[in-house]
């Protein structure tokens, strides 16, 4: 019998001597390369794909995959050999075929075979060979002939827990791949994860960049990514619902979701393929089961990458193949300020970023999300402005604006900006699913003084201001107390921005001397009632008192609206 080896990786050529003496001339319990490959004749080729063997709760499953390949100009039945397993303890097991194996190979193509047994036994098992076998029924006794033989060894996958011996299957992060033994010639790369908890436990998203090196239009094989911890292992879906196809060429993300207990550290990664068998039961009816066969191991990176220093207001470079930002829009972020809002048991940050279209249509907003990163290793959501405008005109910009709440512990003043899309699925829980886009480490700008306080697009410069008390009788006995407060400011804005009734707010606040607030009053940057520039009288009436304060300080906020209600920034205090 001829065996050829198909050996990329080595370039000793095996001798003759070994070619002639067949299989069994290798060493007992060393795996053969995936890609050897075995001649059933002139024309059929079979390649041993993967082998399978986990222990269950009802017994032993025993699987395998096969590759039959036609190099014959004319389709060729794949003739009705069995496939057996040998154990260690000398049991032999015949596989099933799954009834939805191929009976034939078209001309020059090739076909997967799927095998699979389950043995009703408490003990596991530990396989040691696989043979394909010929067996001639219509003679008496039957005649068996062993087509070939195949040590197995570190080469079974044994489920869940499995661990890869075989120093090749162990990946590093970052670093490219293709699936051993399929031919699929698509490269794999692992670009981010990113971790986020809901009310089921933890998230971990998977982003892997995949690339068509090839001349024709490949589909992504069925994948499976499993996480791995200390203790325990936690299956992965892919979050996109239809089947990817790329081109020639092309490269795009593709997202597995793992999920696990709030409290799990993930150490690395499993990439699986998941296979299916078809069985009919006793009513006849066809029932598919599938099992995973590990292929690598990608190790996680042990800590977080440092993302490179941001300068503000430069444009922001994005992930190339993402498909959030347009290529004719710019973002920016021009502001990052935290404030210590001490009353409300907090810490407020806002960030803004510029959106400008530099193209020759208008460009929908992009609805991007942002989570905020400490040195500490805590992440803290963005919360997007309630409304903002549809599109952007071009040669135009407008600002899209973010709060993140933190606690008043935080110290830091740096921080990793995190940028991310949200997956699309069909799954309803899409909205948890988010992968990040561009991620730059950002130093908060400092606290300003009143002459110069930045709101993008705004500067604002209180120049004076004085807080007036009046009273006047009411319609009846009562007494109304009204306070007016004079303010003298210049204000300027950036010509290029765009600006409506979304853009944040400026409120004032009355506190006296032992934190009470008397009133409050927002006043916008547009519209009626707008802060205008030059000399400007506030009115707060309808106030909680009963008479006039002295020492009233006039706290001042910049306020934004979100899904989640207002958030305020303390911007200014003056006393």
């Amino acid at each position: 019998m001829k065996i050829q080896f198909k050996q990329v990786a080595m370039s000793l050529v095996l001798s003759t001597s070994l070619l002639m003496s067949g299989i069994p001339a290798l060493a007992e319990g060393t795996a053969v390369p995936t890609t050897a490959v075995y001649d059933l004749n002139d024309s059929l080729h079979v390649t041993v794909e993967g082998m399978y063997n986990e222990k269950t709760s009802s017994g032993v499953r025993i699987g395998a995959i096969i590759r039959v390949k036609n190099t014959n100009s004319q389709t060729i039945r794949i003739p009705d050999h069995e496939l057996r397993v040998k154990t260690t303890d000398g049991t032999t097991y015949t596989l099933r075929p799954s009834s939805s194996n191929a009976r034939g190979v078209q001309p020059d193509s090739e076909v997967e075979l799927t095998y699979l047994k389950s043995v009703n036994r408490q003990t596991e098992v530990s396989l040691s060979d696989i043979s394909l076998v010929d067996v001639n029924y219509n003679v008496y006794p039957k005649v068996e002939t062993t087509l070939f033989t195949v040590p197995v060894g570190a080469s079974v996958w044994n489920g869940t827990r499995a661990e890869f011996k075989d120093s090749a299957r162990l990946k590093k992060w970052g670093e490219s791949f293709t699936i051993p033994t399929l031919e699929s010639p698509l490269q794999f790369k692992t670009v981010d994860v990113n971790k986020s908890n809901t009310n089921e436990g933890a998230n971990y998203v998977v982003k892997l960049l995949v690339s068509n090196p090839s001349d024709q239009t490949e589909t992504l094989p069925v994948l499976e990514l499993a996480g791995k911890s200390k203790t325990n292992v936690y299956a992965g879906k892919q979050i996109e619902a239809d089947s990817v196809s790329l081109e020639p060429g092309e490269s795009k993300y593709v997202h597995f979701a793992i999920q696990t207990e709030m409290d799990t550290i993930l150490d690395s990664l499993n990439v699986l393929t998941t296979e299916s068998f078809a069985q009919a039961d006793t009513s006849g009816s066809m029932k598919t089961s599938t099992f995973n066969i590990g292929k690598l191991n990608i190790q996680l990176p042990d800590t977080k990458t440092l993302a490179s220093s941001y300068q503000y207001g430069t444009p922001i470079t994005f992930e190339k193949w993402n498909d959030t930002i347009n290529q004719d829009l710019n973002v920016a972020l021009t502001e990052l300020h935290v404030a210590d809002n001490a009353d409300q048991g907090s810490k407020l940050a806002f960030a803004k970023f510029k959106l400008t279209n530099k193209g020759l249509s208008p460009i929908p907003v992009p609805a991007f999300q942002t989570e905020l990163a400490s040195p500490s290793g805590y992440d803290y959501a963005g919360t997007r402005q309630s409304e903002v405008q549809k599109s952007i005109a071009p040669g135009t910009a407008m600002i899209v604006s973010y709060a993140f709440v933190l606690p008043v512990s935080e110290s830091s003043d740096t921080f990793t900006m995190k940028l991310q899309n949200v997956v699309s699925s069909s799954s309803s829980s899409a909205a948890d699913y988010k992968s990040t886009i561009a991620s730059y480490q950002v130093t908060a700008q400092a606290q300003e003084d009143r002459h110069k306080i930045s709101l993008y697009p705004y500067t604002v410069n209180i120049k004076d201001y004085y807080l007036a008390q009046i009273t006047s009788p009411g319609q009846t006995l009562s007494i109304n107390y009204t306070y007016k407060l004079q303010l003298s400011m210049d204000i300027t804005r950036d010509p290029q921005v765009l600006v409506d009734s979304n853009i944040s707010k400026l409120k004032f606040e009355l506190v006296d001397p032992s934190g009470s607030i008397l009133g409050s009053k927002t006043f916008p940057f547009t519209g009626t009632d707008r802060l205008v520039n030059g000399k400007q009288t506030l009115t707060f009436n309808n106030l909680t008192i009963d008479q006039i304060q002295s020492n009233v300080i006039v706290k001042v906020y910049e306020t934004m609206a979100t899904p989640a209600g207002e958030v305020d920034r303390l911007i200014a205090e003056l006393k």
